[in-house]
């Protein structure tokens, strides 16, 4: 028995010698080791763009649910680049954003906001729209429906031309369409902004008088029919969601040269590495199948179909934002 109670309390001094050690060496060597702490939550903001914020919204509430110490909240982005959100607090930035291409993070990038890893959760591929009216006229007089049989009829003294794309003021399609246009005329897939200064004068040829930007562009063509324009160049999921992919006079075709919304999701340089680490994480949730399957909630198509399309550098963007500022009605 006395044999047992020596061998219990040697255990137990044992024991506080250890506590004691670890409690000195967490005080004077602090700057040396660390210690295993206790699971943190972390809780993050993601800046999504409008086109895709109710799906993410559902995603993360989805997520917070299966990680409680995880927590993700959406923030609907209040901009073609949401700068002030991401500048407002630098102590707590938001930790991502889910724009709706590439190359708006790329734009972002030239205006001074840092962006790494952006990789694409979603799709939606660029698409001429047109009543088959429209259609066979194009495909009568210009070979089809096409940006060099637009440039032709634009600069015709004869034929007038009414088409429509979104405002790029506003939206990543509308900067999509410029960036096809541009890549057409030059025969590139890739743009810098020494390409989009040389494609200027095409370009103001084409834009300028002829092409409109309606607020509501798609659910136009859905109400006004022809009257609306010739034809329109949107996002596929535009077209979708106008239910006019549906309509037996309507035809749809992509765009060439392609140019894909592929809605990257991209981690802010800024944001802390626990946030960072976090925002990876809803990353690779919501490219579970789950959740891919259920972007037809917003008519776009899983990543897994994003073409790479042309490609358009910061600088690029910004010179095509400037000149359809000028173009432009």
């Amino acid at each position: 028995m006395q044999q047992n109670k020596a061998l219990f309390f040697g255990i137990i001094g044992l024991a506080v010698l250890i506590v004691a050690a670890l409690i000195a060496a967490r005080f004077f060597l602090a700057d040396q080791i660390e210690l295993p702490t206790l699971a943190e939550k972390v809780s993050i903001r993601v800046v999504a763009a409008p086109s895709i914020e109710p799906w993410a919204r559902q995603a993360a509430s989805a997520f917070n649910q299966k990680n409680p110490n995880t927590q993700v909240e959406i923030v609907r982005a209040n901009g073609l680049i949401p700068d002030a959100q991401f500048r407002a607090d630098p102590q707590n930035p938001p930790a991502a954003w889910l724009a709706e291409a590439t190359f708006m993070v790329e734009l972002a990038g030239h205006r001074g906001l840092a962006f790494q890893d952006a990789q694409s959760v979603a799709s939606s591929g660029l698409t001429w729209g047109a009543f088959k009216t429209k259609q066979d006229e194009f495909n009568q007089n210009y070979g089809g429906l096409s940006w060099e049989g637009l440039h032709a009829k634009a600069v015709s003294p004869e034929d007038g031309l009414n088409f429509v794309v979104a405002s790029p003021a506003n939206s990543a399609e509308g900067l999509a369409a410029l960036i096809s246009a541009a890549a057409a005329t030059l025969k590139k897939d890739s743009l810098s902004g020494s390409d989009v200064s040389q494609a200027d004068a095409w370009l103001t040829e084409l834009f300028e008088i002829n092409a409109k930007t309606p607020a509501t562009p798609a659910d136009n063509f859905a109400t006004m029919r022809v009257s609306a324009g010739d034809a329109g160049l949107l996002s596929l999921a535009s077209w979708r969601r106008a239910r006019l992919t549906e309509n037996p006079d309507f035809t749809t075709s992509p765009a060439q040269p392609p140019v894909n919304l592929d809605y990257p999701l991209a981690i802010f340089s800024q944001a802390s590495p626990a946030a960072q680490q976090a925002a990876t994480a809803f990353r690779t949730f919501l490219l579970d199948a789950g959740q891919q399957n259920s972007l037809n909630t917003v008519f776009l198509d899983p990543a897994s179909t994003a073409s790479s399309g042309v490609q358009a550098d910061g600088d690029a963007v910004q010179r095509l934002l400037d000149l359809a500022g000028r173009v432009l009605q």
